[in-house]
């Protein structure tokens, strides 16, 4: 039984219609799929339902996909229906007793036409006064040579109008009704409004965007429920922080100010009537953060801005200025400004998605100018000051006492420059030939307002350097941003002031140990092991080789997953990696930290790293883009780039286009394959961060990368008796109450096993199983030690070995496995 045929024809419904006017109406002013969707709703709203469903399937593609809605308003008899169809003409408005009721939205009869873009066939299925009435509008049926067509009204049985609306209407959860449609507890009256044969602009339905719209542009509220696809749709809001609230027509000064505004109060409730727009009402919220934050979420509607309400229904989705010149970002952002203008209903154009130019539109947006400049944006401002003055480091430091944050800096210069004082760590060493102006300086802000502390600066300095550098000179506080702790944790807070409160009060330690009369050399190895230890905490995630591999096999198509696994790539090989990401900058920087050779050489090294994904098998040259990658070396004075992605056009050719252009950047272009395979070889043979060093500085194209890597492989290592090394640390650190060091761990697993390891060769070691089992093993400098017992940690290496691929597994079980366990 079809829905376009049941039941009796009972009479004919008259449309008279031009098939040019139609397509030019329909596709011009209702081209959005969402917002001729929304006026089936509207329909719901002005016949006074207080509950509407709608159901919008997940694949509109598919054949015999439907979209509808049903509704318990007082849906329509035969008049009814006939009325309906008559073109340009509504009854809503000529009836005042319904506006008493609800503010009818609909008024120009021409939006049940803004279905036509979406699909062929509009059918209706009413129930009133006992009686079950249906009409079909098949749009296929207006062409050049009709003006007029007829559309069959038939009445329907109860029996056979449930057995339609099983074709359309199940149990599921996503087409559940909030009301009966049949039974003792059957709503009186309904309308079940069913659009077929979709249309290609109807695959154009956004689910997130259109329940914004839903939820936004029409009055939810107890009095009209909303439930799309079984859930109901609740009012937009924000769940942020509202700093100050403006009623209009309440204290307002901007109204005082015009000659074309008046405010009033009328029962305790606040309006500004203009010369030619009466009644207007509503608020302004400016929040603490911007509601335009760029998310997936912000893509569906916006938050901020202008929402101007006619009838209960918001005329401006997508035109936050309501036409108006661009106001102050700051303030204007973090905005929203609910402005209801029920008379401007005379001025609303036929779609009701805007306002006309008009003398009431003109006078409104005056007011409105003039309110958020002279009010909202000063306001904004002004309270920004203040905040900033009270947050700022100065302010803080100011409201603490003398003994705190003065004085332990003053000692520490006297101190200095009496020689008592060699390598501070936090605190740079001031010139010598300042000494009579910074001490004269430093003594007149001791017994002022000012702060030693002026200014903080957020500037990249060297991995190996601390977490920041104090230069009492300027006054200024540099916060090291490649700092792990830096680099991993400071997106983490609201704000970067508790990151500020702890740099400063590393550095006041420092200057309080050495007031106090500690020992330099006790200070110094204080300050590290503290900085040393924020670093381990903030590298504390780091995950295995074999997960991470994974990982990078995953992530080649996803964008920001590739970013990601290739960063945990480099923490896996043991640098200290981080994130940057954005217009311009590289993906991220990761950091070797290898300290001072024995010839007092600077071992460390830098490089920048970026992703490209792709969903094809390789990118093409001109995609590597390997000139912009150098870029960001430069910017951010690595030593080497590199660049990844699932492979390469003509990667194996010397003469292709990526392999000159990699030699001629001198960047290290790798694939994801070579990738995943020198992480695991890292750890059984043992290519620690100076070895890789040797890769970034010889080879560029991914077949000389490949070639690397491959000799690597066919090279043999001293595996070392890992079972004595972690029986020997474990020994110590049970027994003696200084941790272990490599020299003695070296000399007791010789005595041990009879055998000559070096100390480099055990270093090499220990550094590997700390990449293959992060966690358990630890090495800083010349200190090591493990995290659990060796039996313990021999069940995680032979637990982790089985996750290794098969074709490299014998090279993990020749160096790592315990048969005993």
């Amino acid at each position: 039984m079809s829905v376009e045929t049941c039941g009796e024809v009972i009479d004919t419904i008259d449309v008279k219609i031009n098939y040019r006017i139609i397509e030019l109406f329909s596709g011009g002013l209702y081209s959005s799929p969402n917002k001729a969707f929304e006026e089936l709703v509207c329909n719901s709203y002005d016949a006074f339902a207080d509950k509407v469903a709608v159901h919008v399937p997940s694949d509109l593609s598919v054949d015999g996909a439907h979209i509808w809605v049903c509704d318990n308003g007082e849906s329509m008899d035969q008049q009814g229906l006939k009325d309906l169809w008559n073109i340009g003409k509504s009854a809503k408005r000529e009836n005042p007793n319904l506006d008493k009721k609800r503010l009818q939205i609909g008024r120009f009869g021409i939006g049940k036409l803004a279905t036509y873009i979406l699909a062929r066939k509009l059918s209706y299925i009413c129930k009133k006064d006992g009686k079950f009435l249906a009409t079909t509008m098949d749009y296929s049926g207006i062409t050049d040579d009709k003006e007029k067509l007829q559309l069959d009204e038939r009445e329907i049985s109860e029996e056979d109008v449930k057995n339609v609306l099983d074709t359309y209407i199940n149990n599921s959860a996503s087409q559940k009704m909030p009301f009966e449609l049949f039974g003792s507890n059957a709503a009186e009256a309904w309308t079940f409004s069913l659009l077929t044969e979709l249309k290609p602009k109807a695959l154009e339905i956004k689910e997130g965007r259109l329940k914004w719209i839903l939820s936004t542009a029409l009055p939810l509220n107890p009095g009209f429920s909303l439930h799309y696809n079984g859930n109901k749709v609740q009012s937009s809001k924000i769940n942020k922080p509202i700093r100050k609230t403006w009623v209009l027509g309440k204290d307002d000064h901007a109204a005082e100010g015009l000659d074309v505004a008046s405010p009033r109060e009328e029962n305790g409730a606040f309006f500004v009537d203009f010369d030619n727009l009466k009644g207007v009402y509503g608020k302004i919220d400016l929040y603490e953060d911007s509601l335009v934050d760029g998310s997936k979420a912000s893509e569906l509607g916006r938050s901020h801005g202008i929402f101007l309400i006619v009838r209960d229904r918001l005329v401006n989705l997508d035109d936050p200025l309501l036409g108006m010149s661009a106001f102050s970002h700051g303030p204007f952002n973090r905005s929203r400004i609910e402005i209801h203008a029920d008379e401007l209903d005379e001025n609303l154009t036929s779609t009701r998605e805007s306002i006309k130019e008009s003398l009431p539109l003109n006078q409104l947006k005056e007011y409105l100018k003039k309110k958020i400049n002279n009010e909202v944006k000063k306001y904004h401002f002004d309270e920004q000051n203040r905040i900033d003055r009270e947050q700022s480091i100065s302010y803080r430091l100011s409201q603490t006492s003398l003994t705190l944050s003065k004085r332990p800096l003053y000692a520490f210069a006297k101190n200095f420059y009496d020689g008592k004082i060699i390598n501070p760590f936090l605190i740079e060493k001031p010139p010598l030939d300042k000494k009579v102006a910074l001490l004269k300086n430093l003594k007149r802000e001791m017994s002022s307002d000012e702060t030693i502390i002026k200014e903080i600066e957020w500037k990249i300095l060297d991995s190996s350097d601390p977490i920041g550098k104090l230069d009492l000179i300027t006054g200024k506080l540099k916060i090291n941003f490649l700092h792990p702790y830096i680099a991993n944790y400071s997106d983490a807070y609201r704000d970067t002031l508790p990151v500020q409160f702890l740099v400063i009060a590393e550095v006041l330690t420092e200057a309080h140990l050495y007031e106090l009369g500690i020992d330099e050399s006790n200070v110094n190895a204080i300050m590290k092991r503290r900085d040393n230890t924020l670093r381990k905490l903030s590298l504390s995630d780091r995950e295995g080789v074999t997960a991470v591999a994974q990982l990078l096999k995953d992530s080649k198509a996803d964008s920001t997953g590739l970013e990601d696994a290739v960063h945990r790539a480099f923490l896996s090989l043991g640098f200290e990696s981080r994130k940057i990401g954005g217009n311009g900058e590289p993906d991220g920087i990761a950091n070797a930290v290898l300290g001072f050779s024995s010839s007092d050489q600077n071992e460390n090294y830098s490089l920048t790293f970026d992703a490209k994904s792709t969903g094809k098998d390789k990118i093409q040259a001109g995609t590597t883009k390997l000139s912009a990658i150098k870029r960001h070396q430069t910017s951010y004075n690595a030593d080497f780039a590199i660049v990844v992605s699932i492979n390469y056009a003509g990667a194996k050719n010397p003469d292709s286009a990526v392999s000159k252009e990699a030699k001629l950047q001198k960047v290290t272009v790798i694939t994801i394959p070579d990738l995943c395979h020198l992480l695991l070889l890292s750890v059984p043979k043992q290519i620690g961060l100076s070895k890789l060093r040797d890769l970034f500085e010889t080879c560029h194209t991914p077949a000389e990368v490949s070639e690397w890597i491959n000799n690597v492989e066919s090279k043999k290592v001293n595996t070392g008796p890992i079972k004595e090394i972690l029986d020997v640390i474990y020994e110590i650190q049970s027994t003696d109450t200084e941790p272990p060091e490599i020299g003695v761990v070296r000399r007791e697993v010789n005595k041990l096993t009879g055998r000559n390891i070096s100390k480099k060769e055990l270093q090499s070691i220990i550094e590997s199983l700390n990449v293959f089992v992060p966690g358990f093993v630890e090495i800083e400098g010349e200190r090591v030690g493990i995290n659990g017992h060796p039996r313990k940690i021999q069940t995680v290496i032979n637990h982790t070995i089985g996750k290794i691929p098969d074709e490299l597994r014998s090279l993990y079980e020749a160096t790592y496995s315990f048969e005993d366990l």
